[in-house]
This record gives C-alpha cells, structure tokens and sequence, in this order.
C-alpha cells in the first residue's frame, strides 16, 4: 500500500485535502471539538498568556473568556458600545477584534462606540481613537500591532444599520487604517467590508482580507517603515478572519470552515464546519475556531 493511499485512508471527515503539505499542519485524523456554545456573536479569538481564551460576544455587548475548569466568563460588559444604542447602529454593537499592546494590555475593536480602546491590567477602559478627519469611524472589526506598537485595523461599515456606509454620520469609505503615537493614517480604500487583519510572522507582510462575496480577495502587503507598499491580491478569497501560524501559513476563517494556504498562496486544505467560521487563532499544536454560537477546537501536528 503506498504513501498516497494511507494518507487517504486516514484523513477524517472533517478534512479535505488539496495539496499533500496540509499533512504537515494538521493532525490528520482530528475532528473539531465542541469547547462552549450559547454564545450571541462569537469573534475575536485570542490566546491569554495566563492559558485560556478570550474572544468578544458582538451581539451580548462582552468580552468573555473561556477556560476548561469554568467554561465561559464574562470579564468586560458593554465591550463594544458604552452609550445608548441609535437608530443609525446595527445588531452588532459589540467588541470585536483583540490584541496585546507592547505592554500587555488588550486593545480591542469597539464597533459601537466607533472606537479602538485599550483594556489596562487594573479594568480601566482608554479610548485611543474614534474619528477620522472630523467623522466618527464607522465600526472597527479586527487589529493587529506592529512591533513599533502601531495599531493596524479594519473599518468596515457592519456596526451601522443594514452593514452600509452612513455618511452623515461616519466615514465615506471602509479603510484600513494605521494608529501611532496618536496619529491616525488612512493606508487603503479599496476594500467594500475589509475584515480579518494580520501580519507575516517576521512582519515583513501585512494581510487583509475581503468578507465581501463580491470582492472575494486576500491583499498582501510589504511592510515599510509602518507604510504599506506594493499592494496586491494574494488569495482569491473571501474570508471574515485572517491568521498566520510560525510558518506563515495562513488561516482563513470562511463560511465553509478554516480554509489553510501556504505562505506562497498555495491552497492547501480545509476544516470542515457546519456554520460559517468568524474567528480563528492558533496557540501551540491547536487550531481555535469559533462559529457565531460555538467555540471549538483542532489539532494541529506537533512543530
């Protein structure tokens, strides 16, 4: 029996294969493994240094964390949206992306509120930004920091009503934008709803991602003193989130599971899911996925 054939006999299910590199990411015969559900809006996924999850419940307004021992636990209320709701927002009021600064406080996507923010340690909330050129911003989803502590995030218009741009009230475009030392730069515009932001693990690129059907597009760009140069479509994908494992592999968090490419753009394989995939982070040998109302997990070969 040849190589070819005992690999095909010992994928699972939940697996589909394309290229027979995937071999080398993912543990072959796992299975996707039910974590928590109940959840509003799951999103945001990040691994704690103190060994557990947090992610953001959109919908329920929390930033919430997930241990084995206690399950889910709200830590922050009104994550996302801190003043009365209005007309002009949508259902998804709530945190959304979340990353550590270079002092190890969470800085997190507030789409109500417009806004990014800083979580400190001692639970005080900062606002760092929330307009651009006189307008509110329209509703950050995810960020990532630069190793100079710059913020780079996603401003699509999901937060407002119907998930449109509303003039009158935020911004014309749906940017992605770059904060520093209390600077605020628009890098692109050419995105309908930017969502999933990451850098390449030597940051030498930054990835965007499209969660439009009609832009179904991955962007890389070179990174360059903080400015992003040399644009251009990666992957031909549509994707709600983006990660990148030691490799440089990426991630991307799609309506059919975790779709898994190469860092040369090469498909590589998928985690099948039964709902659509809003969120994925990677920690050691394990693959975190979250759907809208569960969380899960999958191994990944050990490295």
């Amino acid at each position: 029996m040849n190589g070819k054939l005992l690999l095909d006999l010992a994928w699972s299910k939940s697996i589909e294969v394309y290229h027979p590199d995937v071999c080398h990411i993912l543990r072959m015969s796992a299975n996707p493994v039910l974590l928590a559900s109940g959840l509003g809006l799951a999103d945001g996924l990040l691994w704690h240094k103190g060994g557990y999850l947090i992610l953001s419940d959109v919908l329920k307004n929390e930033i919430i964390k997930y241990t084995k021992i206690q399950g889910v636990e709200t830590i922050l209320d009104q994550s996302g949206l801190t003043d009365s709701f209005s007309s002009y927002h949508s259902e998804q009021i709530g945190s959304n992306g979340i990353a550590y600064d270079q002092d190890g406080n969470f800085v997190f996507c507030q789409q109500g509120n417009h806004a990014i923010a800083r979580l400190h340690k001692d639970g005080t909330v900062e606002k760092l930004i929330d307009s651009f050129e006189g307008k509110k911003l329209n509703s950050p989803m995810d960020l990532t920091v630069g190793l100079d502590g710059s913020i780079y995030f996603t401003d699509p218009p999901n937060g407002l009503k119907d998930k449109k741009k509303q003039q009158d009230v935020a911004q014309p475009v749906s940017g992605v934008y770059r904060w520093f030392e209390g600077n605020l730069e628009l890098l692109s515009s050419e995105f309908a709803y930017p969502s999933g932001i990451c850098f390449s693990p030597d940051h030498r690129f930054l990835y965007v991602a499209s969660n439009d059907s009609e832009q179904k597009e991955i962007y890389r760009y070179t990174l360059e003193a903080g400015a992003l140069i040399d644009g251009k479509v990666f992957i031909h994908e549509q994707a709600k989130g983006i990660r990148t494992d030691k490799r440089g592999n990426l991630f991307l968090a799609t309506d059919a599971g975790v779709k898994i490419f190469s860092s040369e753009g090469i498909k590589l394989g998928l985690v099948k899911t039964t709902a659509i995939v809003t969120s994925v982070c990677i920690e050691g040998n394990t693959l975190y996925m979250a759907t809208p109302h569960k969380l899960f997990k999958f191994a990944l070969r050990s490295k």
